[in-house]
């Protein structure tokens, strides 16, 4: 008689708390380490489960990955959209506002979303399976400024200036990996409020209602 596969989960834990242990472990080991440094080895001990643990859940690293990049993009959507809403109902002004997004963007989980981002463009595998939360992840970015403020402007040209808003976001995360000069944040904070928000009209929380 053969015998039983033996369940490589630890007892207690549940799989929707293996998975979600096992994001949660690839996401520090992937700002701990970057994304080269990514390695199952690394993933599991921080973990505190087996790799037949994480084969049981995910039949790759690089679906562990996605899944984890996925719920990075959702948080930090539901982060900002948190902002957006604080700004339209008058509880922070327009430079506490940017200063917020700004901080989000320049985080470590942020930084660390962008490694997986680049690593997507020579990982063919991983960028098929981050493909759907990407697309997800840039049309909420989009409607979370358009919610947030009214340019007045067609909807091409909104979208654009957005775009751009969002790009000098991600430059400036980027480049604060290699350290910023004291008060340089801040410059770059207001900066961006005056040249990206000075002209956008924060639209109304109880007319959206």
């Amino acid at each position: 008689m053969l015998n039983s596969p033996i369940d490589p989960r630890p007892p207690g834990r549940n799989a929707d708390q293996m998975v979600m242990v096992l994001k949660k472990a690839a996401t520090r080991q992937l700002i701990l380490n970057g994304f080269s440094g990514l390695s199952i080895q690394r993933i599991v001990a921080e973990a505190g489960v087996s790799k037949g643990a994480l084969f049981h859940h995910f039949p790759t690293k690089n679906h562990l990955i996605a899944a984890a990049f996925a719920d990075l993009l959702v948080s930090f959507e539901t982060e900002l959209g948190g902002f957006g809403a604080r700004l339209r109902q008058g509880e922070i002004g327009r430079t506490q506002f940017a200063r917020h997004v700004v901080e989000t963007f320049a985080s470590d989980l942020f930084i660390g979303s962008m490694e997986i981002a680049l690593a997507i463009r020579v990982e063919p595998e991983l960028s098929e399976l981050v493909a759907d939360a990407v697309q997800t992840w840039r049309a909420g970015l989009n409607a979370f400024w358009i919610e947030t403020f009214d340019l007045g402007l067609p909807p091409d040209e909104e979208r654009v200036h957005w775009a751009m808003a969002s790009n000098l976001l991600r430059g400036h995360a980027f480049t604060s990996t290699f350290g910023v000069e004291p008060g340089a944040r801040e410059k770059f904070i207001l900066g961006f409020e005056e040249l990206m928000l000075s002209k956008a009209v924060v639209k109304n929380a109880a007319i959206q209602a």
